[in-house]
């Protein structure tokens, strides 16, 4: 008993690790220290479990304080962009990107600076402007984000102050070790021949010679490689997006995932991880109970797009013989809907009361299904349900009087 005790103990603690990792792939020990204690301890069978299950390498870095997880996308996904760590968390814009970028090249080579010399540095082909706010606000932003990684360290001054008036000032001391982890590509981008274009370069960095052309059925490649990188894409599908549908997947991938072997090592996989699998004839989907390695959740309590993402379930959903299936709206017919909840709650969502208020609430509450994998935009504007959209029930809400709480009953 005692045996199956201490095996119980180390399967929760490595799944445990394993989300922890998904979520955080860059976890500084500072930040969150027991997760990365954990990780540390079974640093061993994670670099083995990460490696066979998805060819993603991870650097445990006890002494510098931080462990690296290099997640390699299964395919090209802009649903997830970086976001600012102020305000409002909007995503990351091509300049922001750019500068993120070019401040880390040159923290690299001076890891010690200012605020101010650093944006001094920046090369003159970026064309930083610090005499206009915007583009302050951008450099600030690209700090904020390294700072968040332990990658960079302020003191003797406010990061954020440099936004407002371009005389603040503040010391800098960067990790180049950690530095020098972020870039997850195999290829290195200084190695690229410089007349590529974007696409071309970008298919380079994403290119990993390990799996040769597996993907290609029209090459001859090894039974090992084919397998490996079958293997690996659809467990990375798996364990980033929310939903994987059968339909999306390649045909190699679809009769890989098939086949009773196949789909036997990828439950044994998600079982590791801590998740439960839920297998459907449409696809699958990994669902963490605790929500360790969430980064989004859905229903959540974040604003009024969460919350009319939630009430249109049912309407983009129609019930017979005791199943509910998917169905497609047009975009006037959300708008309508979502005017109607307006109408019935008058003091709610007031800053979308305004023209095109509501059209902007459709948008961001159908984009939140979409990232989540619960329902796909038209051509023309029309939305549709997705399988797993059938998991969600919306209930009528229940208005309780908080005078009522305090009532004694007679």
């Amino acid at each position: 008993m005692p045996e199956l005790t201490l095996d119980a103990s180390l399967d929760t603690e490595r799944s445990t690790a394993v989300r922890s990792l998904l979520r955080h792939p860059l976890l500084d020990s500072g930040t969150n220290p027991d997760s990365f204690r954990l990780v540390a301890r079974h640093r061993v069978w994670l670099e083995e479990w990460f490696e066979t299950t998805c060819g993603w390498p991870l650097t445990v870095d006890v002494a510098g304080g931080f462990a690296r997880l290099h997640k390699r996308a299964g395919r090209v996904d802009g649903r997830r962009p970086l976001l600012r760590t102020r305000g409002s968390a909007d995503p990351f814009d091509r300049r922001r990107y750019q500068l993120l970028c070019l401040a880390v090249a040159e923290l690299v080579r001076h890891p010690a600076t200012t605020v101010g010399l650093l944006a001094s540095a920046i090369t003159p082909e970026a064309g930083l402007d610090t005499s206009r706010h915007g583009e302050r606000a951008a450099f600030v932003d690209s700090l904020r984000a390294l700072i968040a990684w332990g990658a960079l360290r302020s003191s003797a001054g406010d990061v954020d102050a440099f936004i407002n008036d371009a005389g603040q000032n503040a010391l800098l001391t960067a990790d180049t070790a950690r530095l020098h982890r972020l870039l997850s590509s195999v290829a290195a981008p200084s190695a690229l021949p410089e007349s590529l274009d974007v696409e071309a370069t970008i298919d380079q960095l994403l290119t990993e010679p390990r799996y040769s052309r597996a993907a290609d059925a029209a090459v001859g490649t090894s039974d090992e490689e084919r397998l490996r990188w079958l293997r690996h894409t659809l467990a990375r599908r798996l364990l980033d997006d929310p939903v994987v549908y059968i339909e999306d997947l390649s045909p190699p991938e679809a009769e890989y995932l098939a086949h009773p072997s196949g789909r036997q090592w990828l439950r044994a996989r998600a079982a590791e991880a801590g998740l439960e699998l839920e297998e459907r004839l449409e696809g699958l989907v990994a669902v963490d109970p605790e929500g360790t390695a969430t980064d989004r959740f859905f229903p959540a309590p974040q604003g009024n797009a969460h919350q009319v993402a939630l009430l249109l379930v049912d309407r983009l959903l129609t019930e017979a013989d005791g199943e509910r299936r998917p169905t497609t709206r047009s975009r006037s017919e959300l708008r309508a809907i979502v005017i109607q909840m307006l109408d019935r709650h008058q003091n709610w969502a007031r800053k979308h009361r305004a023209e095109g208020g509501p059209d902007l609430l459709v948008t961001d509450a159908v984009s939140l299904l979409v990232d989540m994998g619960l329902a796909r935009w038209g051509a023309d504007g029309a939305v549709t349900a997705l399988p797993a959209l059938a998991r969600y029930r919306a209930g009528e809400p229940v208005v309780v009087s908080t005078q009522s709480l305090f009532e004694e009953e007679p």
